[in-house]
């Protein structure tokens, strides 16, 4: 039997690119598998991949923390200062009367305790150093104004009839080469806060040493 000249060609099966990818897929999966890779590594940001660092053991050593571990930080309440004398207002120069103590001499040193009286009709307080010059007779100022000495200290609360006071120092005399003042009429003193002034006699308080300074207003009408 004559064979025909064209021969039968035999269709070739075509490979589907999907099963060339898993091929290839599967041989990197086994040769990977020996190296004890996971795949969870290339897990995307949000799995169970990003907890990979989280401690876990018991809830306390968790939540102890070690030696060189800084100490939580501790919330502190805010407070609230109430301003000095808050229950009463300032004393002023229309409600106090001002009186000089007995003049003390102590180590070379002389002090008289500047008092304030409050004599109106309800409480009220005294912070701070007190303005205080020394007069003449003729009412003019000797020598420059008391220097402020000391701390600043507590509001002092008044009530009618009660004192606070402010010491003057000087120095006694021949303590110093400084030649001394004329011997004071009077002393003239602001309280605390007030831009008026108040007067009492002086008992012939002199100032030495070129030292005149006062301190803040404290409770009571004598150390």
């Amino acid at each position: 039997m004559q064979r025909s000249g064209s021969s039968r060609r035999i269709p070739r099966l075509r490979r589907s690119p999907l099963g060339a990818v898993a091929l290839i897929t599967l041989a990197a999966l086994t040769a990977c598998g020996g190296e004890g890779v996971s795949t969870s590594a290339s897990s995307p940001p949000g799995t169970s991949g990003d907890k990979a660092s989280t401690v876990t053991g018991s809830p306390s050593a968790a939540a102890t923390p070690g030696p060189d571990a800084p100490s939580p930080a501790r919330s502190t309440p805010s407070v609230s200062l109430a301003p000095p004398g808050d229950a009463a207002p300032r004393c002023t120069h229309d409600r106090l009367a001002l009186s000089l103590g007995r003049i003390s001499p102590g180590a070379g040193n002389l002090y008289a305790p500047l008092v304030f009286t409050n004599e109106g009709t309800s409480a009220c307080h005294l912070e701070g150093f007190p303005g205080v010059t020394l007069l003449d007779a003729s009412g003019e100022r000797i020598g420059a104004p008391a220097q402020r000495s000391g701390d600043k200290r507590p509001a002092v609360v008044l009530a009618p009839g009660e004192s606070a006071y402010a010491a003057l120092h000087t120095l006694n005399k021949g303590i110093s080469d400084a030649p001394c003042r004329r011997p004071a009429a009077s002393v003239q003193a602001y309280p605390p806060g007030s831009t008026y002034a108040l007067s009492t006699p002086a008992r012939a308080f002199q100032v030495c040493g070129e030292t005149l300074d006062v301190s803040a207003v404290r409770p009571g009408s004598h150390p």
